[in-house]
């Protein structure tokens, strides 16, 4: 019988705040109340994520897909990291940007996705809604832009004008105040260094000017008073202004400032409140600095101050005017303030810990105050407040002040060593500077301790006490119940501690470090003096020296076996070298790894140990005789960590190759693989009763994998990841080709990228198509002969046929099966699903489309007449050639057929569409006639007159 093992699915994941991405400030919900500072919503590596900024709490986690580890899952790759957000007020959806190319828009709402789009070959970088929310572009790393239609759920076309990344897009409009109005301009900008003017009604650039010398890192763009600013290298930034009514130049350069920081801007972002206009420019290092626009009262005042001091200074008017011109960006420009984020805290190695400022946003800002949202790359958020004094033209002292900050739950540094607790209900994660314990149920965080530089962690019995080792040689106890440090050892050992473990029985403790000593401690409970007192004392847990054990090289793991029998030590000499528990004399040395082994662990029968190597090769040996029973090329990378499920041979694998492997110990087969970590993994622990299993990684994310009713089985396993393989090489294959009917120097080209869920479109239609036109012709041939029965009279009754069981299920007809068939298709991948077809089934097609839109089904189908309509037109685009060449006049009769019936219905449609829109216009016109009001200053309307007014000229009559 074939042995199956169950399957492990990843149940949760946190521990992540804000990953990569930008971040985007929520207005509060109706029950957060008043008093609240709003929502925050970050990407948590693939998860979409909304916190309470004020109370720090998890709101709302959305995620689309399987998870990772389940039976249609990927098994070759992790789930795509979102890479950018855009959130649209006015309809509450979010789009999200993903590593891998695709953008899915969200409903916040419902907390689900309503659209999918696959166009770019490589990460998103950028996101734009229209004002009116119904277009969306996008620029990736692949130096293309992408104009989605959301209403039509496809990409109307794509802009390839620039060379590398995409680092900026904004749409313009000539009128900025008619919502209603489409906007026809977009301005972009790209790490070749170039800002372009594209017309979209055209789809062609019509500016192009060179930014800066450098990389163009960001470009932020303010309608109301036609500016746009961009950023270079270091601390250069660059102003242009915006004239979409000139006919010759439309972009223009007005002047260049420097910043204070040399580090390159990362973001720049407008924000006008009341009369002002201020923008922020966020560093690639833990600054901000925010700047001021001045409105053109002041910079007429400025100006007229100046030509006065030089004219008194005797300077010639052109002197002057040069002068002036020279200084248009300073009197422009006006700098409030600088905000810097708060070191982490102190380390032993490093005088400062810095932590960078990953992206930033505008939040609530009146004319008391500016607020300010970051996400930092210490995996935290901080709310900000900027004050503003009565005038702002005395802003020089003004101090940004935190106000709130989301930091609980999770680490600020990589978390490099983990434990769960003896009942499986905790979970302790250490990391530079902090130790953290967790609720495995509920995930959330329950204690927070600060800490050394945490390398090694062990729960002790009982699941209340938790012992560290640190890099510089600490062994630290902490007491969950009281939440304090009890006991510090700080000369455990002169150098790093790399690993811990307990006995059995719980009783004592073995430590191995870089120092070559293996050291041996017990657990004593002491009388300890309460300070302030004289004679009360209180029970105290300490942790004290029993013996040592000295080695020859750096001891880089230590393992003692389930029996207590056995002391395994990895050594930095590749070996690993067995000694009995009791008397420590040598029993076993196991050496066949190139490289050293880095994690060490013994199954509960005390009978195997299994050994993983920075050479990526995990070896299974016998501890009776010390034989290796087998080698495995395990990862593509180091493996950190290899952990025995409790009562069984069978062992987990982590590396620096982002995967988890759940191995067999016994055939040495590869069980299971579980991607979805999107860096190296540092740490991976395993429940005492293998019921779930918790990795954690680079990306700050911790993953609890747990064991399911589903069964796995080798075969189907190794079936999968090929048919996986298959398919990635055909996809490859496919992006390799050149687009069809494109010319490469065209700039605008249409959207397409092949993906599986289109060429399984493809093939579904055409076994729709096959099984309809079997059903159509047969029917056909019963009617013709039903026609020459009913003409003569003399032959056989003609039978009618029987439909396909298929088409007798759904109750429909052959046509009506394809039309269903087509209507299910995603409108964002039919044109990819259609180019799958040969020319044989696009003839099939053809035919049913006359059948749709004929004097009997158009009625019908009045519903599905755009979408028959789009694959008309697809259909005749892609097959113009063929079609032409044709010497069988039926299907020229056909094609003739159907553009007579399509043109009737259309113009029935453009009519009836005409006749609403113009019925709404007058309701609108209503609505404003009898709710708004116009406010009119009589003072100001007095005086327009007055200059306006012609004067009376009285004739002389003689």
């Amino acid at each position: 019988m074939v042995k199956s093992y169950q399957r492990y699915e990843q149940e949760r994941c946190f521990g992540v705040i804000a990953s990569s991405s930008n971040i985007v400030w929520l207005p509060p919900s109706a029950s957060q109340g008043k008093a609240s500072a709003g929502r925050a919503l970050t990407a948590g590596l693939e998860e979409i994520l909304i916190w309470d900024i004020k109370t720090g709490e998890l709101l709302q986690k959305m995620r689309d897909g399987l998870n990772p580890g389940a039976a249609d899952s990927v098994t070759s790759s992790a789930p795509a990291e979102a890479t950018f957000l855009q959130y649209h007020d006015l309809t509450g959806l979010v789009a999200v940007g993903y590593a891998d190319g695709s953008i899915k828009v969200w409903d916040l709402a419902l907390g689900s996705v309503l659209i999918s789009f696959t166009g770019h070959k490589s990460a998103v970088t950028l996101l734009k809604f229209d004002r009116t929310g119904t277009r969306l572009v996008s620029g990736s790393k692949d130096a293309s832009i992408i104009v989605w239609d959301l209403v039509g759920e496809t990409g109307l076309f794509k802009l390839r004008g620039h060379s590398d990344q995409i680092t900026g897009v904004h749409f313009l409009s000539e009128h900025t105040t008619d919502i209603d109005e489409m906007e026809e301009w977009l301005v972009s900008t790209s790490k070749d260094g170039l800002i372009k003017l594209w017309d979209l009604k055209t789809q062609q650039c019509i500016e192009t000017h060179v930014a800066h010398a450098g990389e163009c890192w960001a470009l932020a763009v303010d309608t109301s008073r036609n500016l746009a600013i961009t950023s270079g290298r270091d601390n250069q930034i660059k102003v242009w202004s915006l004239d979409l009514a000139q006919e010759a130049t439309k972009v223009a350069e007005r002047g260049e400032f420097e910043k204070q920081s040399t580090r390159r801007a990362a973001e720049i972002s407008f924000k006008e409140v009341g009369a002002h206009l201020f923008f922020y420019v966020q560093n690639a290092d833990r600054t901000m600095e925010v700047f001021r626009i001045r409105n053109e009262d002041e910079i007429a005042k400025r100006i007229a101050k100046k030509k006065k001091d030089l004219k008194k200074d005797g300077y010639e008017d052109a002197e002057i005017d040069t002068k002036v011109a020279e200084l248009d960006i300073n009197r422009l420009v006006a700098r409030i303030t600088s905000l810097s984020l708060a070191a982490l805290p102190k380390s032993k190695d490093k005088k400062t810990s810095a932590q960078k400022i990953q992206a930033a946003t505008w939040t609530v800002c009146n004319s008391t105050k500016l607020e300010i949202l970051l996400s930092t790359s210490a995996n935290s958020i901080e709310y900000y407040t900027i004050p503003l004094p009565e005038v702002i033209s005395k802003a020089q002292d003004i101090v940004a002040a935190r106000q709130h900050s989301v930091e609980l739950q999770g680490h600020r540094k990589d978390i490099r060593s983990m434990d769960i607790s003896s009942d499986n209900k905790l979970l302790a994660t250490a990391s530079e500077g902090m130790l953290k314990v967790w609720n495995v149920k509920t995930t959330n965080c329950i204690r927070t301790f600060e800490c050394g530089y945490a390398l090694c962690t062990k729960f002790l019995p009982g699941g209340s006490l938790i012992v560290l080792g640190t890099k510089h040689g600490e062994l630290q106890l902490y007491d969950l119940a009281s939440s304090e440090l009890l006991h510090t050892v700080e000369d455990a050992h002169s150098d790093e501690i790399w690993s811990l473990d307990l006995t059995p029985d719980g009783k004592a403790l073995v430590s191995g470090s870089s120092d070559k000593q293996v050291k041996f401690w017990d657990f004593k409970v002491e009388r300890e003096l309460v300070p302030g007192t004289k004679d009360t004392y209180v029970p105290k847990m300490k942790i004290v020296h029993n013996k040592t054990l000295e080695l020859n090289d750096a001891i880089l793991a230590v393992k003692i076996s389930p029996d207590a029998k056995y002391l395994a030590v990895s050594l930095l000499d590749n070996t690993v070298k067995v000694f009995f528990y009791d008397t420590l004399k040598f029993y076993l040395s196991l050496y066949g790894h190139k490289l050293p082994v880095l994690s060490v662990d013994i199954s509960y029968d005390s009978k195997m140990i299994i050994t993983s190597s920075a050479d990526k090769n995990i070896k299974i040996w016998g501890l009776d005789f010390g034989d290796c029973h087998k080698s495995i090329f395990g990862h593509q990378d180091s493996i950190m960590n290899v952990k025995f499920v409790a009562n069984t041979h069978n062992f987990f694998s982590a590396g620096k190759d982002k995967l988890v492997k759940y191995w067999d110990g016994d055939k040495f087969e590869c069980i299971q693989k579980l991607p979805a970590h999107q860096s190296e993994i540092w740490a991976l622990a395993v429940a005492s009763d293998g019921a779930f299993v918790v990795s954690t990684a680079h990306d700050h994310s911790i993953r609890i994998w747990y064991e399911t009713d589903d069964q796995v089985f080798l075969e189907e396993e190794r079936e999968k990841e090929m048919d996986e393989l298959y398919q990635n090489e055909l996809l490859e294959s496919l992006e390799g080709e050149e687009p069809r009917g494109d010319d490469e120097a065209d700039e605008s080209t249409k959207v397409t990228k092949q993906t599986m869920e289109s060429l399984k479109a493809g093939e579904k239609l055409m076994e729709a198509l096959e099984l309809g036109i079997k059903d159509v012709e047969e029917f056909e041939e019963y009617a013709s002969a039903m026609q020459q029965y009913n003409a003569k009279k003399t032959t056989m009754h003609p039978m009618e046929p029987v439909r396909n069981a298929v088409l007798q299920a759904l109750g429909v007809t052959g046509s009506e099966y394809v039309l269903q068939t087509i209507m299910k298709i995603r409108a964002a991948q039919l044109e990819d699903a259609l180019l799958v077809l040969p020319f044989s089934f696009s003839l099939r097609l053809l035919k049913f489309i006359e059948i749709w839109t004929n004097k009997e089904n158009v009625s019908k189908n009045l519903t599905s007449m755009s979408q028959i309509c789009r694959v008309l037109f697809m259909v005749v685009k892609h097959n113009a050639r063929e079609l032409i060449n044709q010497k069988d006049e039926s299907i020229k009769v056909q094609l003739s057929n159907v553009k007579e019936q399509l043109r009737g219905q259309l113009t029935h449609s453009v009519n009836e569409l005409g006749v609403n829109i113009q019925g709404l216009k007058y309701i609108k016109a209503q609505w404003n006639m009898h709710h708004n009001a116009e406010f009119i200053d009589g003072y100001e309307q007095q005086q327009h007159e007055e200059k306006t007014a012609k004067k009376r000229v009285y004739q002389t009559v003689a």
